[in-house]
């Protein structure tokens, strides 16, 4: 399987390409979705009510910094 990624609009979008190779079969997938930063995922789910917002780097609770590979977000009303 070969893989391609592009981050686009100030790391707004990120699209991506896979290929994927089987004898004289081949087949091409592509998806774009929308990046959000911790900012503003905190910002829209206060704006629809919630209070209480916490970000982590994963399910475990751990922190969300440059090293978090995912981001959590637990929000309460």
């Amino acid at each position: 399987m070969l893989q391609e990624r592009k981050v686009s609009q100030n790391w707004g979008w990120m699209w991506n390409r896979w290929i994927m190779l089987k004898g004289n079969e081949r087949v091409e997938r592509e998806i774009s979705h929308r990046l959000y930063s911790a900012t503003e995922i905190v910002s829209l789910l206060k704006e629809c009510g919630f209070t209480a917002v916490d970000v982590y780097g994963g399910l475990d609770g751990s922190p969300y910094d440059h090293t978090a590979r995912r981001m959590a977000v637990v929000a309460r009303k």
